[in-house]
């Protein structure tokens, strides 16, 4: 078993990569394009990907290898909704015995059922949830969904009751009011976990679905109001990961920042495309099929989106990007939202004014 990268490590690692000295240290991998939900806004279609195409149980071991020994820390899984691959368990076993710090992305209808994986292997998970009801169901277009979270939510605080369990919601129209919000941060505070509150995402496969986002996109007086809301909860000591600097950001209209993250990430898709994140499933840089990874990591773009031509971009507004671009150029606030993530699953009792 390979030894779990300890904290002088990553930080060494990230140093590294932030200041070009070495490349990206954080896989981001589509385990599947395959998904279960029928997210209207979604920019990933299931079948952006032919499924036959997808790496090979044994592929995708073997590129969590190869990026291991080129030094990588960290995995993220995400599709598709990754718990659908027919391997999952073997998989992110396999990550874990090699040292990846792995993340875990889902829609949590099959949490229950491989609640056990999961809590063995996986040292963050990420569940996404836009509405403290029922009505989420018609949201992400799963009958049930919102009881499979919570189910799930439960089985995996009994199988480890210190795992880090994160709900990401995604602001849109229909859940942008202060009554809705409240309910979600009171919902993630009885059950023990941290809320990420984003605001809805465009990539460049948007285009390629055509998706109308002014369907569910709220308007900016909306999302002033939402996250001034998010804001006064957090201070009240809800459970809410989102830093202020985030939630000013996106306040006040689109962000303007200089982005480090592809300094640190680097996206494979589920068919193997090492991808250009400005161009995001339209203009891969390579695929793990043809090129050997140590070779892909070479690649001139990479080195482009590590400089200034990356850090010329701000176009996304999702929270990961924007706060590790904004501590990579020395805004430090967003690290106190992030202790919370090393911190004990705080209970309903915590909250002040409850």
């Amino acid at each position: 078993m390979s030894s779990r990268p300890g904290a002088f490590a990553i930080l060494r690692a990230i140093a590294g990569a932030r200041f070009r000295f070495q490349h990206p240290v954080y896989l981001v991998h589509a385990l599947t394009a395959r998904c279960n939900a029928r997210c209207g806004f979604c920019a990933w279609n299931p079948d952006f990907y032919d499924p036959h195409e997808q790496l090979s149980t044994p592929a995708i071991k073997a590129l969590y290898q190869d990026a291991r020994r080129a030094g990588f820390l960290g995995l993220s899984l995400w599709g598709g909704e990754p718990l659908l691959h027919p391997d999952f368990e073997e998989i992110a076993g396999h990550a874990h015995e090699i040292g990846l710090i792995t993340h875990l992305v889902t829609n949590g209808f099959l949490l229950e059922k491989k609640v056990e994986a999961v809590a063995r292997y996986v040292d963050r998970v990420c569940v996404s949830l836009d509405y403290p009801s029922d009505k989420h169901d018609e949201l992400r277009g799963i009958r049930g969904l919102f009881d499979k979270i919570l189910d799930g939510t439960r089985a995996l605080r009994r199988c480890d009751p210190r795992k880090r369990i994160i709900y990401i919601c995604t602001l849109q129209k229909d859940n942008a009011d202060a009554e809705t919000l409240c309910a979600l941060a009171e919902l993630m505070a009885d059950l023990g976990v941290l809320g990420i509150f984003n605001r809805l995402r465009e990539e460049a496969a948007t285009v390629a679905r055509d998706v109308d986002l002014g369907r569910y996109a709220p308007s900016p007086e909306q999302l002033r109001a939402a996250f001034s809301t998010l804001k006064d909860l957090k201070r009240r000591g809800y459970p809410i990961l989102s830093s202020n600097t985030y939630m000013t950001m996106m306040q006040n209209g689109p962000p303007v920042y200089r982005c480090h993250w592809p300094k640190l990430m680097l996206p494979v898709e589920a068919n193997g495309d090492l991808v250009d994140c400005m161009h995001w499933g339209t203009r891969p840089l390579g695929n793990v099929k043809q090129t050997a990874f140590t070779e892909l990591l070479q690649h001139p773009r990479l080195r482009e989106l590590a400089g200034t031509t990356g850090e010329s971009c701000h176009k996304c507004v999702s929270i990961h990007r924007v706060e590790i671009s904004e501590v990579c150029s020395g805004n430090l606030e967003p690290l106190a939202s992030w202790a919370m993530l090393a911190a004990p699953g705080r209970r309903r009792s915590a909250v002040s004014g409850a």
